[in-house]
């Protein structure tokens, strides 16, 4: 193609005329020279040897032709001369255009002397045309403009064959009008090559990109599958285990038990029931939350006060959970997932913080909506464990003799419900306090109609 610097065989530039250019506009229409992608040294190296095979090819051929036809006068056999020193000069380490400029001069010479051989017979005429299209290999407006000046000066010097009408100006205009149409013709075929290979570059990049981001979605649902295994069989095992054991006690023990024993493992059935519900309970959201009912809204301090007291419920020996959202804090998310959302975040703060810490819920609106956070004292995280801890099936403690329970699908339903409400969430852990924040929309309560 036309390049903007010649590339030689010394690792040097050479610099070279513009690969494209922009006259005044003319009847409206923008002109400009041919231009694409520059050829690839190998790619131009094969075009350039074929280009000048075709060459080396003619000059045995001229050759026996000048004996044959003129008994080998010296005068006759020096017109190939021009074409072997052109060769020659094709041949040298020099840059591109001065490569493929002389391969071309010298297979228009081989024209040239083809039709001189012949005194300028029609028939002849045509390999000018044949060679046209044999330079039509470098792909460089500079290589066709070469073909028509050449054409179109020979002619004018030579002036027309015997026989033909027309001055001595006519004859070559026509002579170098139908190189340039045949270089058109060419040029066309160029750049609807050149159209038809960006397109399938274009269509095999996103083949190559389709196939790696499937590729990657495939690993990932590999990984989430086993993680999903593994730690399923982990979580679900233990409460049925524990729901097993005491109601065995229960049936074959009851009777020997007082009041305070039966109770004590009714209530043991209850808190594992109430942990496989909550299993299973983020599992169907964190599959299923994807739409939301754009006039849902919740009142903050309310359901922050109703999970505070579950979680000082449910786990009696645990410091109670301190509230503190401003009255009539209303959030544009569904009830029932804000209540989710703090049970988890309550939960995960009541876990992993210090035996003794508060787990603190905070709330209020700003000029940017309404502002949640859920903070504990304990261990300072990592800014990249923080991050990954929104992944599903991610834990602090994920090996196998793990401590806490728990599917490690808290924070990631936590992030799954907030999103989808319009909110966003963020992890900090600085000082011995870790805090998650939740930004959602403000909401204004409707009025009951009556």
């Amino acid at each position: 193609m036309a390049v903007r610097g010649e590339l030689t065989q010394a690792g040097g530039m050479q610099s070279g005329p513009p690969a494209s250019w922009r006259p005044a506009r003319a009847a409206g229409l923008r002109w400009k020279l041919p231009t694409g992608r520059e050829l690839a040294a190998g790619d131009f190296a094969w075009r350039h040897r074929v280009v000048c095979l075709v060459v080396a090819a003619h000059l045995p051929v001229l050759l026996l032709l000048a004996g044959l036809l003129t008994g080998g006068g010296v005068h006759d056999v020096l017109h190939t001369l021009p074409v072997a020193a052109l060769l020659g000069v094709a041949l040298l380490p020099l840059p591109r255009r001065v490569r493929s400029c002389a391969a071309t001069a010298a297979l228009l010479s081989c024209s040239t002397v083809l039709v001189h051989l012949f005194d300028g017979a029609v028939e002849l005429q045509f390999h000018y045309f044949v060679a046209v299209a044999a330079i039509a290999l470098y792909q460089d407006w500079l290589t066709y403009a070469l073909a028509i000046g050449y054409v179109g000066v020979l002619r004018g010097l030579s002036g027309p064959p015997s026989g033909m009408a027309g001055g001595s100006w006519a004859w070559p205009l026509v002579h170098a009008g139908l190189v340039l149409a045949e270089a058109a013709v060419l040029v066309v075929f160029w750049q609807a090559n050149e159209t038809s290979r960006a397109e399938q570059e274009r269509m095999r990049d996103a083949l190559v990109t389709g196939q790696s981001s499937v590729q990657s979605r495939m690993d990932e649902a590999e990984r989430m599958r086993s993680d999903l295994i593994a730690t399923v069989s982990h979580e679900f095992r233990t409460p049925l285990t524990g729901i097993r054991a005491a109601a065995l006690t229960l049936l074959k023990r009851g009777e020997r038990l007082d009041d305070a024993g039966r109770a004590k493992l009714l209530h043991a059935v209850l808190d594992q029931q109430e942990r496989l519900s909550r299993l299973l309970e983020n599992m169907l959201t964190a599959a299923e939350a994807t739409a939301t009912d754009p006039s849902a809204y919740a009142e903050v301090d309310a359901v922050a006060v109703e999970v505070a007291m579950l979680a000082g419920a449910a786990r009696p020996d645990r410091p109670q959970v301190q509230v503190l959202v401003d009255r009539g804090t209303l959030a544009r998310i569904d009830r029932q997932a804000l209540h989710q959302v703090l049970a988890n975040l309550v939960d995960n703060a009541q876990q992993h913080g210090a035996p003794a810490a508060v787990p603190l819920v905070a709330a209020g609106t700003d000029e940017r909506g309404v502002w949640l956070t859920v903070s504990n004292e304990g261990t300072t995280l990592d800014s990249e464990t923080a991050r990954n801890l929104f992944q599903p099936f991610t834990q602090l403690d994920s090996g196998s003799t793990r401590t806490r329970e728990g599917l490690g699908m808290g924070l990631y339903v936590v992030r799954r419900l907030v999103e989808v409400h319009g909110g966003d969430i963020e992890l900090r852990s600085e000082g011995g306090w870790t805090t998650v924040e939740l930004r959602m929309q403000a909401a204004r309560q409707h009025p009951v109609t009556v």
